[in-house]
């Protein structure tokens, strides 16, 4: 009997060590941000900080879909120091002022004494993390590279479009706009394929009336860009957040839908819609018609955020609306659903709201 279980420990172990191969992660240096600087200075390599926070679902979605991937995790490991930060606790929060971290997660790439190279804004899918990544290890495509290359060559229209994108990103808005319109200028007629990137661009910064007007032309005028799936979302999530016109969001999306099938970007900012919608019903809902209808709404966003970190604010608004009902089982359920996926504050304070109205039955 020992032996047996001798043999199981060792399968177990084994198993365990297949299991984090096949899921391999990115080594995050635990320690100071200067004893991290110090690493990176001694090893001669760049350090890659993740700033993030506890209520920052794509900060969880990062972890699940980007760092988990072993391209990513193996480039990161061989080449990076890498880092977390939470930009709320200890350190962090004089991190986040001095770096002007606006948003999470916000990804730095600085040099051994703490000198920015650059950073990606927001949840970036693995295969343009990874080549991002690359390019700033190289030196390559930074904001400082961009910058040296469109002052070389003013003419150059890819390094141009990738600057603007840099003063978008560090909220440069007037340079980022002058630099789309010289594109504009410079090339007419789209021989470069890029004019069509900066119009669309361009059209982001308008105002929101004006935004959806613009919006619904550029898909008529460029039907092969290859900015007319961003057009598609981008026009409907204007109509809906923007301009609070539902009939005109439920159609654009439909026809995005249909024009997209299986997309993933496509269909995660249909199923947040869905859950946006949910959240009117169960904070502003005034009885079981309203909260109904929001289940309803919550388990169609259901069949589009399966599987990523959204999937979290459906069961958690799916929970509010049962509690709303009374449901209190079944609200209790739902949380529990949430909380598997992301385990937030928020989403455990319901909790003890749920269950203290299941204790007092």
């Amino acid at each position: 009997p020992e032996n047996k279980q001798m043999k199981k420990a060792a399968l177990l172990i084994a198993l365990f060590f297949i299991s984090t191969t096949a899921f391999s992660q990115i080594d995050f240096k635990k320690g100071s941000v200067s004893e991290v600087l110090a690493m990176a200075k001694a090893e001669n390599k760049i350090v890659m900080v993740d700033v993030l926070t506890e209520w920052c679902k794509w900060c969880i979605e990062l972890d699940n879909k980007v760092y988990a991937k072993k391209e990513v995790s193996d480039f990161a490991n061989a080449n990076l120091i890498n880092y977390k930060i939470d930009a709320e606790k200890g350190e962090g929060v004089d991190f986040a002022k001095k770096y002007q971290i606006k948003g999470y997660p916000s990804i730095l790439f600085l040099d051994g004494d703490g000198n920015e190279i650059d950073r990606i804004y927001g949840y970036v899918p693995a295969k343009d993390f990874l080549e991002m990544m690359q390019d700033y290890n190289k030196g390559v495509n930074t904001f400082s590279y961009l910058k040296a290359e469109v002052e070389k060559n003013p003419s150059n229209i890819d390094a141009s479009l990738k600057l603007a994108d840099k003063y978008s990103m560090y909220s440069e808005t007037d340079k980022a706009k002058d630099l789309l319109n010289k594109i504009v200028e410079m090339d007419g007629s789209n021989a470069g394929g890029k004019t069509d990137d900066a119009k669309f661009r361009l059209i982001l910064f308008t105002e929101k009336d004006e935004k959806a007007k613009q919006l619904e032309s550029f898909i008529k005028d460029n039907p092969n860009s290859d900015q007319l799936k961003d057009a598609y979302v981008a026009l409907s999530e204007a109509y809906y957040y923007e301009l609070s016109d539902m009939p005109s969001a439920d159609k654009w999306f439909k026809e995005t839908l249909t024009k997209y099938p299986n997309d993933d970007a496509v269909n995660s900012s249909y199923g947040q819609y869905m859950n946006q919608v949910a959240v009117g019903f169960a904070d502003k809902g005034t009885g079981p018609e309203d909260y109904n209808k929001g289940l309803g709404f919550i388990e169609t966003a259901l069949k589009y955020v399966a599987g990523s970190v959204n999937e979290a604010s459906s069961y958690y608004i799916q929970s509010k609306l049962y509690f709303n009902l009374k449901e209190y089982s079944k609200a209790l359920e739902s949380v529990d659903k949430a909380l598997k996926i992301f385990d937030r504050k928020l989403y455990r304070e319901h909790k003890a709201k749920v269950e203290q109205q299941l204790s007092q039955k």
